[in-house]
């Protein structure tokens, strides 16, 4: 559908709505729904047939959080994430960023709800296709459009350096999470092969250098799998890098994913390390789990459905 198929509209008016807007980059085809946490996900299909997937993800203190992709596939290709699995196609246009917070918006206004916050932590890196992150964060916060407060929007990264540092002079007050995964460069070159190029002490720099300009805390997400990085020398190498920066951690205990060979850590396991952090003074957070039985848990989303 375009806006030339409105006939009965003036033509100077269809010339103008051509120019200046957009109707929807795409369409749910289906979604599933977690009975246990009622996150609900989607499967979007694009108008050049690509698939997506967007979640919903709700709250016990009223919070409905959309999760939004940025890309088709992922070039980035950490192990344990399903994202990659299929490689990387394209970027989303900033049109398609925002027709899947439309798509979903719609969707719970049909149950008198309302989205309260946005994550980029669907499918892609969001920092490398970011004029169009950009671009749709824009619209999001604009009182003209989604009116989403720029707090209340998160951008996640696996630690793409330049990308940070363009965030950093970016005058919204958004969040900030870095998929980091290990303290040490061998595992997270293996984890996280962006690793290779953005290395720790690299990344920790550019993390330090944003929170210097933003004056904003920052989210380590760390995913915990079983005897590869869930020990207490792990806990206290994480410490280590840690200290002294303004940030928390989230532990994301590992969701299985098909092609790939991981235990999730026991929960004994993931107390341990959070007590070892906790004790070396560094905030960290036990994430709950949510939707991992439809597939819709952290390093899950793939759009490929069974």
């Amino acid at each position: 559908m375009d806006f030339n198929q409105f006939r009965q509209l003036p033509k100077a008016v269809i010339s103008l709505l051509n120019k200046n807007c957009r109707i929807l980059a795409g369409e749910i085809v289906t979604s599933r729904i977690c009975e246990a946490d009622k996150t609900e996900k989607f499967l979007i299909k694009l108008k050049d047939s690509y698939l997506i997937e967007s979640a919903l993800l709700s709250s016990d203190d009223a919070r409905l959080t959309a999760c939004i992709s940025t890309q088709v596939g992922c070039a980035v290709s950490c192990v344990f994430c399903a994202s990659g699995m299929a490689g990387f196609k394209r970027n989303l246009t900033k049109e398609e960023i925002i027709s899947q917070f439309l798509l979903m918006r719609h969707h719970a206004q049909k149950s008198d709800k309302d989205i309260t916050n946005v994550v980029f932590m669907g499918i892609g890196e969001p920092l490398l296709n970011f004029e169009n992150l950009i671009s749709a964060i824009d619209l999001l916060t604009s009182p003209y459009a989604a009116n989403i407060g720029s707090r209340r929007i998160t951008v996640s990264t696996s630690g793409i350096i330049p990308g940070i540092k363009k965030l950093a002079d970016y005058k919204k007050q958004i969040n900030l999470s870095v998929s980091l995964h290990s303290a040490f460069d061998d595992k997270r070159n293996t984890l996280v092969p962006v690793n290779k190029k953005y290395n720790i002490k690299a990344l920790m720099d550019a993390v330090k250098d944003y929170i210097s300009k933003t004056r904003r805390h920052v989210t380590f997400e760390y995913v915990l799998i079983s005897g590869l990085n869930d020990s207490s020398e792990d806990a206290d190498a994480l410490s280590g890098i840690l200290k002294g920066i303004s940030c928390k951690v989230n532990l994301i205990p590992y969701n299985r994913i098909e092609g790939a060979d991981f235990k999730t850590s026991a929960s004994r396991d993931v107390k341990k390390f959070a007590d070892r952090l906790l004790k070396n003074k560094i905030n960290a957070v036990r994430r709950r789990r949510k939707g991992f039985d439809i597939n819709s848990g952290c390093g899950q989303l793939k759009a490929v459905w069974k």
